[in-house]
């Protein structure tokens, strides 16, 4: 089974206060058009919820579009309490053919026996996310924050750059306090909707001996609301270049688009998932051969 980490590793690479001033005329008198709270507060706050709706018991079914300089791939993603599974669709523009949906029945058919891949992939899961929040709680330390404009009804747009103060400790806290972009939030329920970034300056790893990564590269996270309560990503991108250990070259030049949210049940297995996936397959195979019969016509 590959590893179902990519997308997670994705925002990893990816991911202090200056109040808004305004000039007031009296100590009493408040103009209506000033935010009630800082751009760092609502940020903090944001960031707050972000991470205790991560730790909410819910999964969902969707639609996944990678495109990589390796790979251009549609999936099936189904979220259980095992991990994510997923099924492939389309390759490089291409619905698969009989043979190659065979062998991705076979693929997932081995998946769901055997526990040790099951262990290893729920592992790297998990171990992800736990990096992932551990990067998200470091943004209202690591960065300066400031209103781009006036919150217009509940967006608000807020830029973000490094705060000099703070003092990065390992490579993923280096990477992230090298960014600088905009974030915009929903004021009102206090949750991002879209963060965009660019390194700011090239990020060296001992002195440049062990390796960089290159000024320049840029990313963006969109986020969309899913329900009444839940939030979901549905769009990362990422542009990054550099060198590790001066041997390998670290090129993540990938885009992934996420759609089609449906609720999964809770205590969905993995085997149900399985059926989730061959059921999509089966319909999009039908809605093809009605769609070819019609175009005949």
């Amino acid at each position: 089974m590959p590893a179902l980490g990519r997308f997670t590793v994705a925002v990893l690479i990816i991911t202090a206060t200056v109040p808004l001033c305004a000039q007031q005329p009296s100590a009493i008198a408040v103009p209506p058009d000033v935010p009630s709270e800082s751009a760092h507060d609502l940020v903090r706050d944001v960031i707050f919820n972000e991470l205790h709706d991560r730790e909410r018991d819910s999964h969902w079914e969707y639609r996944s579009e990678c495109l990589s300089s390796a790979d251009n791939l549609v999936r099936e993603q189904v979220e259980t309490d095992k991990g994510p599974v997923f099924r492939i669709l389309e390759q490089n523009g291409n619905p698969l053919d009989a043979v190659q949906r065979e062998r991705e029945e076979e693929r997932l058919d081995q998946y769901i026996h055997s526990p040790g891949q099951i262990a290893r992939v729920q592992h790297a899961h998990e171990e992800d996310e736990s990096r992932l929040a551990a990067v998200m709680e470091l943004l209202p330390q690591a960065f300066l924050f400031d209103y781009e404009r006036v919150p217009d009804g509940d967006l608000a747009r807020i830029s973000f750059r490094p705060d000099p103060a703070f003092i990065p400790s390992g490579y993923e806290a280096r990477i992230v306090h090298a960014l600088a972009g905009t974030l915009i939030v929903d004021a009102r329920l206090k949750r991002m909707i879209d963060m965009r970034g660019v390194l700011s300056e090239r990020v060296d790893f001992g002195f440049g001996l062990l390796g960089h990564v290159d000024k320049g590269g840029t990313f963006e996270i969109h986020r969309r609301r899913v329900s009444a309560t839940r939030w979901k990503t549905d769009l990362v991108e990422v542009h990054v270049q550099g060198k590790i250990l001066m041997l390998k070259t670290v090129s993540k030049d990938q885009r992934e688009a996420r759609s089609d949210f449906r609720p999964v049940p809770s205590g969905t297995t993995l085997a149900d998932a399985k059926e989730m996936l061959s059921q999509v397959t089966s319909e999009t195979v039908q809605a093809r051969l009605v769609s070819a019969a019609a175009r005949r016509k």
